[in-house]
């Protein structure tokens, strides 16, 4: 007791240079004269109320006074010192008191001390209100604050303790409550909801509360029971990192309850959209979606506009962005492929559509298979899987490669001469950086086809300092790997090895990276080497690695994902994931590269391939009759001396393929199988299709300067002042984005200038590609909160636009906007 009386009284004299300490019950006179206070002259009280009067008094030097009584005070009629004591201060040592001193409060506090003792029974509670006090603070702020510690909030605020306590009775933790009766806190807890969210009840609780907060947000018919704010309630709810469980497992708790689900069953779609309180809302969206899509009772622009505008609410990402993905590039695929209106006039008109735009069927396939599958949910998603199977094989693949056939069969030659042929690849595209002296890295993927070089090429015009051109090539045919790989070496010939399928370079032989590197070196008149992808990604980019890249001028790499995992029976399935990792590992490659002070990389295949994720039905194979000897054969290619089939296959010489061997090869037409025991058939390659012989050759350059900046998002403003609680605005996001004008992603509010927010938040990633301007307007109407009429009227508040922070969970202004804030008294009430 000592201790804290003498470090109580110590802070007390940095304020006062008097202090009266009467110690009623004499027992703490031990204490006063255990006491050593520099610069303070201890006085006890005994019969010599005029001396003490009289030294006070006339003290002129720096000294200060403690006057101790051990007897009680005396009244104020016979009391010869009240002067001075109502002029200097009064020393308390009850429990109370010392409480009060020990957070520093004035005596004044003594009732709200005794009222709530129970919470100042911890040192711990203790400390953190001490930490959370400030200069000023009323009894309603200190009660404030002992409920953020009892809730054990980082806030002081009334949202935060209701996401805090609808959390932890989400958990089943009803310790907050439990704390709040004992700390008495209960009364004004609820007193404050009630005057801020009009909830009333006998005996409150706290999802009695929440349960009509849910309701009047979620209902569009009835009148509403509590105020406004409980939508602001709500969102920032969804909108806190720590909290945001605890939506999610009330939210699942009142849905049941008010049987959401049955409500659901009755509304519109339309209406459905606005709500984001319940994760049943998603699963009904979802459905109606697949519903009017497989029935053609939905426009793409209309689902595309619902899709984009479930995208930032609470259950898009994660639980239903693969649902939502694969509506919508369901809903793409249907609406290119239902438009398409394409012939073949020649190989190279064939080139030039399909890398202009028919490249884009196959992507929106692989997106809607690979979100199909992410989802992990046949039922929902079956119906329309089977619709988009259908409509991709039997209207785009079969019937255009059908169409495409006609050309092929009239070829007399594979054009391999042509500047857009594979067999020209290393003379348009690497001997100009030989011949400059120029180092370059060439990335051989195989099995990358066109539509997947697109991706990569788009990722990368959107990434800083890369500048991406690319263009299609024709692969050779047959389309398989040993051939493709010789194509793309430096050469003069090219010929099958008799009784293989091995490919010879100039008579020397190409599988492998001992014999690519052989060849490069020979043939290149460069310095030359072959490497595997995965041997050159354990190099240190600084030392090694380094050392590795300056021995050479042109560096082959090799990396064979996609078609390791489309070749096995096993995994063929996955042959869509195994693209997405293929992507990501060239950002990784190409950054390693960079990092080695490489500037110049291209980026190629050996061949595409044909994919299907159902299994293929009986007419999807043929039977070619195949006579004479036979040395290789799979799905789509047959390899032998003196061949021939029926009419289900189209027969080459090896001349007329630009190969020096002699033989023939025969490729089943249009998307046909042959029948090969123990082969795959939904991944294949070999043949003649637009998807198996267009390939990418990707160019990048790394640069020195920036080549990339986001769009500019502004808002139409045509007043500067708030005068009722809704406010609209208009956002426009001022450029189209394209390759190199990346999109914007902002989160909107209503805030004073203090920083309390006073309205619901926006956000919403503007990527918009419409030219017109009025096309690129998103508006949105900010419901203000009761602060905004009450404490903050006629204040200046912003309209603030955020950005996330790169690789950080966290927001930094964009931009801001100011209004006055002018609502009419008339506004805080609601219609009645």
């Amino acid at each position: 007791m000592s201790i804290k009386i003498q470090e109580a009284l110590e802070k007390k004299f940095r304020d006062h240079d008097v202090i009266f300490w009467y110690d009623d019950r004499n027992e703490l006179k031990e204490s006063f004269d255990a006491l050593d206070l520099k610069g303070v002259e201890k006085c006890h009280l005994q019969s010599n109320e005029f001396e003490i009067k009289y030294k006070i008094t006339s003290n002129t030097t720096k000294i200060k006074f403690l006057v101790y009584s051990n007897t009680p005070k005396p009244k104020p009629n016979e009391n010869w010192l009240l002067d001075l004591e109502l002029a200097y201060h009064v020393f308390h040592t009850d429990q109370e008191a010392i409480i009060l001193q020990d957070l520093g409060l004035e005596f004044s506090f003594k009732e709200l001390v005794g009222e709530h003792i129970q919470f100042f029974k911890s040192k711990e509670r203790v400390d953190k209100l001490k930490d959370l006090l400030g200069k000023g603070d009323s009894h309603r702020d200190i009660r404030y604050k002992m409920v953020a510690v009892t809730l054990n909030t980082d806030y002081v605020n009334l949202n935060t303790f209701i996401h805090a306590h609808g959390t932890a009775f989400a958990n089943g933790n009803e310790k907050l409550q439990r704390d709040l009766e004992r700390y008495e806190l209960s009364d004004f807890y609820w007193t404050q909801i009630q005057n801020k969210f009009k909830y009333t009840s006998k005996t409150p609780s706290i999802y009695d509360f929440l349960v009509e907060a849910f309701t009047d947000n979620f209902n569009t018919t009835a009148s509403p029971k509590l105020s406004k704010e409980t939508r602001l309630l709500l969102a920032l709810w969804k909108d806190s990192i720590t909290y945001r469980e605890g939506f999610d497992k009330i939210s699942f708790q009142i849905a049941s309850d008010l049987q959401v689900e049955s409500i659901l069953n009755t509304l519109p779609l339309e209406k459905a959209v606005n709500d984001e309180l319940f994760k049943l809302t998603d699963k009904k969206i979802i459905h109606d979606l697949v519903q009017r899509l497989i029935i053609n009772e939905i426009s793409n622009e209309s689902l595309q506009n619902i899709v984009k505008q479930r995208e930032h609410t609470f259950w898009y990402n994660p639980h239903f962005v693969a649902f939502y993905q694969s509506v919508s590039f369901a809903s793409q695929l249907q609406y290119q492929i239902q438009k398409l209106k394409v012939e073949f006039m020649s190989v190279e008109n064939g080139l030039e559509q399909y890398t202009t735009s028919l490249y884009e069927i196959d992507y929106l396939y692989r997106k809607f298979i690979l979100n199909y599958r992410r989802s992990n949910q046949d039922n929902i998603l079956a119906g329309l899987a089977q619709k988009v199977e259908k409509i991709y094989t039997n209207d785009w693949l079969l019937h255009y490669n059908d169409k495409w056939q006609s050309i092929i069969d009239d070829l007399e030659n594979w054009p391999v001469a042509k500047n857009y042929s594979q067999r020209q690849f290393f003379k348009n595209h690497i001997q100009p950086f030989v011949e400059k002296k120029q180092r370059v890295f060439v990335i051989i993927s195989d099995a990358l086809r066109f539509e997947c070089g697109v991706e990569i090429h788009k990722r990368l015009t959107q990434e800083n300092r890369y500048d991406s051109e690319i263009e299609g090539a024709l692969a050779s045919l047959p389309s398989y790997t040993q051939l493709g790989m010789a194509s793309l070496l430096p050469h003069k010939d090219l010929s099958i090895k008799e009784g293989t399928d091995q490919i010879l370079v100039d008579g020397m032989p190409s599988m492998g990276i001992a014999s690519r590197s052989k060849i490069l070196t020979e043939n290149s008149e460069a310095r030359a080497t072959a490497i595997l992808a995965e041997d050159f990604m354990k190099f240190s980019a600084n030392t090694t690695g380094r050392d590795f890249v300056k021995q050479y001028d042109v560096i082959y790499i090799y990396h064979n994902n996609i078609d390791d995992t489309g070749d096995d029976t096993t995994s063929q399935d996955k042959v869509f994931d195994a693209v997405e990792s293929e992507l990501n590992f060239f950002m990784d490659l190409l950054k390693k590269i960079s990092n080695m002070n490489g500037n110049n990389m291209i980026i190629t295949s050996d061949h595409g391939f044909l994919y299907q994720y159902e299994t293929l039905e009986e007419s999807d194979f043929t039977t070619a009759d195949i006579k004479g000897v036979v040395d290789k054969q799979n799905r789509r290619f047959v390899l032998g001396t003196d061949i021939t089939g029926n009419d289900g296959v189209k027969c080459f010489t090896h001349e007329q393929l630009g190969l020096k061997s002699t033989g023939n090869a025969l490729i089943p037409k249009s998307v046909n199988r042959l029948r090969v025991k123990g082969a795959g058939s939904k991944f294949i390659h070999g043949g003649a299709s637009l998807q198996e012989i267009i390939i990418p050759v990707v160019k990048v350059n790394k640069k020195r300067q920036d080549t990339t900046a986001q769009v500019e998002i502004d808002i139409i403003k045509s007043t500067d002042k708030i005068t009722t609680n809704l406010l609209a605005v208009s956002f426009i996001q001022t450029e189209q984005i394209d390759d190199t004008m990346l999109e914007r992603k902002i989160k909107a509010s209503i805030q004073a200038e203090d920083g309390t927010l006073l309205s619901d938040q926006f956000t919403y990633t503007f990527d918009i590609k419409e030219e017109n301007q009025r096309q690129r307007e998103v508006k949105n109407r900010f419901q203000l909160t009761a602060q905004a009429s009450g404490k903050y009227k006629n204040k200046r508040v912003k309209l603030v636009l955020e950005e996330p922070m790169d690789r950080a969970n966290k927001w930094r202004t964009y931009k801001e906007y100011y209004y006055t804030l002018n609502i009419s008294f008339t506004n805080d009430f609601d219609e009645f």
